[in-house]
């Protein structure tokens, strides 16, 4: 019983991990589209998207779990940033810049990702005690 919770608790920490790096390579490409002149048409969209993938990532580096997201507001965010991906993904006016966009989807789907197997795994964690 004992090797198990230790698994456990080496998989949550693993698991925890890659989350704080998600959010991190999250917040910087959507930091840096709220400051560029490519993105100032949906600078007020984008502000808020990052203030609430904020909010998210000071919560989870509180409380280590994503449970108080709910799938809802989590697809609404997802579906907000896929939208200014296809938006911006083939403008041909821009430089790199526009594979923030991009980057962004791809670890806000990381975050998603991880977020179901960590809740998944607290769930187990309370059933080993």
């Amino acid at each position: 019983m004992e090797n198990n919770d230790n698994n456990l608790q080496r998989n949550l920490y693993e698991v925890e991990s890659k989350l704080y790096v998600a959010f991190t390579r999250l917040i910087g490409p959507l930091s840096m589209m709220a400051n560029l002149k490519t993105y100032q048409n949906d600078h007020k969209e984008i502000k808020q998207i990052l203030d609430k993938i904020v909010e998210w990532g000071t919560k989870f580096q509180t409380i280590r779990n994503l449970d108080f997201i709910m799938p809802n507001e989590l697809l609404d965010i997802y579906n907000k940033l896929d939208k200014l991906k296809e938006k911006y993904i083939f403008e041909v006016d821009t430089g790199n810049e526009d594979e923030l966009s991009d980057e962004a989807v791809i670890w806000l789907s990381e975050i998603m990702q991880l977020r179901k197997k960590l809740i998944n795994m607290r769930g187990e964690e309370k059933n080993v005690r």
